[in-house]
């Protein structure tokens, strides 16, 4: 059935590929016989709403990166995570599914496994934030731009923005009739189509509608025979519609809508054994960082399913005052499953066990509104006036099958947690002379968590199983909660440069509100971790040359973090637990720049060089096999000054586009770009395992097309991964089966070829 829409897909988008050039010429002809730009050019304004205002990026005294759509399809960035290629200071790390995936800004993150914990890198979409890490993971379609705010969000966007937040704004209904359809084909059968059409209804109601369908067996081969020979693949789709209303020059109403449901056969690959058992009993794959084999006979299938609906409202009440109200509802079903361990064994061996069956349930319901009061000038300050609640609920479950030489043993457990937050916020520019301005607000919050566990060793999945061991076999049935209140805000002073630009310095209280360890292993007598509390100094200036060519934003940062919350492992077991890892911190510069040398050439680039490491952190926990003699000391060693998961040195991306004209006798021009990713080693385990080292990379991603003269089409031959450098998304080292580092592979950990078409009307 899939092999048939997407030949029929195909079809559909060359139809629209032949026809709507032709629908659009009349819209097109008066800019195809305009007089002809010369060869001078400039970097142009960037609208970015950081401060919950509309101002210009060189304007707004905040570090922000801003990613058009136009550049996220220029370097074929299609999801959430893809935009870290254009922000060098956003790091992704991958997990085995959504639910454990993460981001970071700055080297600060939040990977756990607990329901009951929120990330420290918030995802936003139009306005509406993504409670948990696995909502944000979203398709990128009909984008106007997305923004990276770096450092702690926590005064303007709430409790769980302490690192930082990943904005995403699409775009509204247009006042014209136009359409976007792209497609792109690459090695291995991968194919992803996008569709967008925006207009008029009426001369007050506007609409759009877009949509997208992506489909990839996997790159990943399963040599057992059994299931699906191709893992790491996607099958997905979705779709959003907007509309928005207009009866009045002061009063915008904006509905939105969105569905997706796919799913996904994750699975990383095993880079080293510690037992020849083992390493026997998963032939012939042969462990290595170039691994790209699997042997499972179990489902690898996660499922997600996702949707929500939002009102704006935006009304000017006077010349000076304008009210803009959020209003959502967001609903995410996920199922995750794996077989752990990795052999297609269907009786276990000495040394050798087997777990079949690790799967788990998330479902999350989350209701939110914020209204904002927010003034013009009101005679050399403004302000700012808001207040935000939010309600979410989460539902889990696990479910695990061990079968060992003794016999089977399986259990089940579930939980649910529920969070609510009420905040009341203001924020303002002062003026104190006519180039100098005082910003800065206050945010005052007040939270509640709750939780609840059930888990009984007669819960077993098959009959005559034997119950789990540990602490995932006993009895466990409790609920509890625990509640905050906290006040953080940011000031900070800005000088004017006049048409150069500004210079700024800000101080920032950032927040992280609790936790509690809701995983398979949970006990009545864990306690929820203490919040996160971090303290921001920045310095920065966003300056420009007179003539517009370059453009050069750069910001100085120091952040220190008290009670981080991390996750890790206790001393021979599979369980994790969650903790305060003590005190972290991150401090660094920043460097991005924009130059247009000439119309028909744009470059980007961007540095970050970042310090994230634990400050201090006496009683950590100890690597898998580590020894009295390298630093595990009763089960516990001294972490201070170890490096934060996933946080380079150094991380810099590039971006070179080249136009390549063809002369007035041709319908169309070339161009041909190129984007580069270079990044330090990182270390992805708290521990500090030597074994979950990355070590440095480059990987340089190539294009070259055609487009036409009136942009209504463009087609382009691209590669990613030109130079074929092996690198990972994770590394975890485990206990389980006699020791064992696996890697979570990415499809842009090896080289492939594409071909990408795209149609504008």
């Amino acid at each position: 059935m899939i092999r048939h829409f997407r030949i029929a897909a195909l079809c559909s988008i060359s139809a629209l590929a032949t026809a709507l050039p032709h629908a659009a010429m009349a819209q097109v002809a008066q800019a195809s016989t305009a007089p002809q730009a010369d060869d001078s050019a400039d970097v142009g304004d960037i609208v970015v709403t950081a401060a919950l205002r509309e101002q210009t990026l060189q304007e707004v005294p905040v570090a922000v990166s801003v990613v058009t759509g136009e550049q996220l399809d220029a370097i074929g960035a299609s999801s959430i995570e893809s935009v870290a290629n254009a922000s060098p200071s956003l790091t992704f790390t991958k997990g085995s599914n959504q639910s454990n995936s993460s981001l970071s800004i700055r080297g600060i993150g939040t990977t756990v496994f607990s329901a009951a914990t929120e990330p420290a890198v918030s995802v936003i979409v139009d306005d509406v934030p993504m409670a948990r890490s696995g909502q944000g993971f979203q398709d990128l379609i009909d984008v106007q731009r997305v923004e990276v705010l770096r450092g702690p969000q926590s005064t303007l966007f709430g409790k769980n923005a302490s690192a930082g937040l990943v904005s995403v704004t699409t775009k509204a209904p247009g006042r014209t009739l136009t359409g976007d359809f792209d497609a792109m084909y690459a090695e291995g059968g991968e194919l992803q189509l996008r569709g967008s059409i925006s207009g008029p209804i009426s001369e007050t109601l506007g609409f759009s509608l877009s949509g997208f369908f992506k489909d990839y067996d996997g790159f990943v081969d399963n040599v057992s025979g059994v299931g699906d020979s191709k893992l790491s693949g996607y099958h997905v789709w979705g779709t959003r519609g907007k509309l928005r209303f207009e009866p009045t020059n002061d009063l915008e109403i904006t509905v939105i809508g969105d569905y997706s449901k796919g799913s996904d056969t994750t699975v990383p690959t095993l880079r080293e054994l510690g037992t020849v058992a083992y390493a026997n009993a998963v032939a012939p794959v042969i462990p290595s960082a170039e691994n790209r084999q699997v042997n499972l006979n179990s489902d690898n299938t996660n499922d997600s399913e996702q949707w929500g609906i939002s009102a704006r409202i935006k009304a000017r009440l006077t010349d000076n005052f304008e009210l803009v109200s959020i209003s959502a509802i967001r609903k995410w079903d996920f199922t995750g499953r794996g077989d752990t361990d990795y052999t297609s064994l269907t009786a276990p061996v000495a040394g050798v066990n087997l777990w079949d069956v690790n799967s788990g349930t998330t479902s999350l319901q989350q209701l939110t509104q914020e209204i904002r009061l927010v003034s013009g000038d009101l005679g050399g300050f403004d302000v700012l006036v808001g207040a935000f609640a939010s309600k979410v609920d989460i539902d889990t479950t696990f479910q695990r099958r061990q079968v060992f030489l003794a016999g089977p043993r399986s259990g089940q457990f579930s939980g649910s947690t529920s969070s609510s937050n009420i905040a009341a916020f203001i924020s303002t520019n002062i003026d104190l002379t006519e180039k100098t301005q005082l910003f800065g607000g206050l945010r005052v919050l007040r939270e509640t968590l709750d939780w609840s566990a059930r888990r009984s060793p007669a819960d077993i999945l098959v009959p005559g199983d034997l119950p789990l061991t540990g602490a995932t076999g006993t009895a466990a049935n409790f609920s509890n909660s625990t509640s905050d209140t906290a006040v953080v805000g940011k000031i900070g002073v800005r000088q004017s440069l006049g048409d150069l630009g500004n210079v700024y310095a800000s101080y920032a209280r950032g927040y992280k509100g609790k936790g509690f360890n809701l995983i398979f292993a949970t006990q009545p007598t864990d306690q929820p971790v203490n919040p996160e509390l971090s303290d921001a100094f920045e310095v920065g200036a966003k300056v420009q040359t007179l003539d517009r060519k370059l453009s050069l934003n750069a910001a100085l940062f120091y952040t220190k973090y008290r009670g981080y919350q991390s996750q890790a492992r206790l001393p021979g077991d599979i369980s994790f637990y969650l903790l305060n890892a003590g005190t972290v911190s991150t401090r660094g510069i920043e460097v991005e720049a924009t130059v247009k040398p000439t119309r028909l050439l744009d470059i980007s680039l961007g540095g970050t060089w970042a310090d994230a490491r634990i400050d201090e952190f006496p009683i950590g926990p100890c690597y898998v096999g580590q020894t009295a003699a390298l630093g595990c000391v009763g089960g516990s060693q001294n972490l201070s000054g170890g490096a934060l998961p996933n946080a380079p040195d150094f991380r810099g991306t590039f971006y070179v586009r080249q136009g390549v004209p063809f002369g007035d006798s041709m319908p169309f021009d070339g161009f041909i770009q190129s984007n580069v990713v270079y990044q330090t080693k990182v270390q992805y385990s708290l521990d500090q395992d030597p074994k979950t080292v990355q070590g440095a990379y480059a990987v340089v991603n190539a294009a070259l097309g055609l487009e036409s003269k009136d942009g209504a089409y463009s087609v382009s031959v691209f590669v990613k991964n030109l130079f074929d450098k092996n690198f990972t998304g994770n590394l975890f080292n485990s206990t389980f089966n006699g020791g064992r580092v696996y890697q979570q592979v990415l499809r842009d950990g090896e080289r492939y070829f594409g071909v990408r078409a795209a149609v504008h009307f």
